[in-house]
């Protein structure tokens, strides 16, 4: 029995210096908390389209202007920060236009540990390419329906039979060309060329292990 206790206050021993040595070498290894809510700017270096890119995706991201917590940089700037794509559902007819949505899932540190995060697309500041890409209330990009020229177009050349024949089963012939017309005219995707600048919300606190300052 004797033996048995010797041995274990032997380890116990060793184990110590060990433990010790662990603390040295990250001393005051600081913690700090993203508050949920924080928005980030980014700039994307992937082109999506509802038409043609699918759930699960992978989106990359770097980040524009660092995040500060307690007047220190967190996430400097540059750093990598990954999504993927959630739902995904291309432009049909009757106008209805295209409509994705991106889940901002992890963030790469300078050190090249990722951590997990849960972000929303928030807004577009500069979209690449032109265009004029829409950020719904939930985050989800959405392509728009026909232009309000081209509804007014869809309009005259569908009522213009009922005026030029006057009052009667020509209106109704126009009106029915109308609703076909409209029936049959797309929506636009939800699009978004590799090079814009897009804003991201922070959906949930995230907490990232910094190296003690001043060092």
């Amino acid at each position: 029995m004797k033996r048995f206790l010797l041995a274990g206050l032997v380890l116990a021993s060793l184990a110590v210096p060990a433990w010790a040595q662990q603390e040295e070498e990250n001393p005051n290894a600081d913690e700090l908390t993203i508050p949920e809510g924080t928005e980030f700017k980014l700039q994307l270096h992937t082109t999506l389209n509802s038409k043609t890119s699918k759930q699960g995706d992978r989106v990359v991201t770097s980040l524009l202007d660092p995040v500060a917590v307690e007047d220190r940089d967190v996430l400097p700037k540059g750093v990598r920060i990954d999504g993927h794509l959630g739902e995904v559902r291309p432009a049909g007819r009757k106008g209805k236009g295209g409509l994705l949505t991106i889940v901002f899932d992890t963030v790469e540190l300078p050190n090249g540990q990722k951590v997990a995060i849960l972000g929303s697309l928030t807004e577009i500041f500069a979209s690449e390419g032109g265009g004029d890409p829409n950020v719904g209330s939930e985050g989800e990009l959405k392509g728009h329906g026909p232009s309000r020229p081209k509804q007014a177009a869809i309009v005259v050349v569908a009522t213009g039979a009922g005026v030029a024949g006057g009052i009667g089963p020509a209106v109704a012939a126009g009106a029915g060309s109308l609703v076909a017309v409209l029936w049959l005219s797309h929506g636009k995707q939800a699009q978004l060329e590799a090079g814009s600048l897009i804003g991201m919300r922070l959906d949930r606190d995230v907490t990232v292990t910094l190296p003690p300052s001043g060092k």
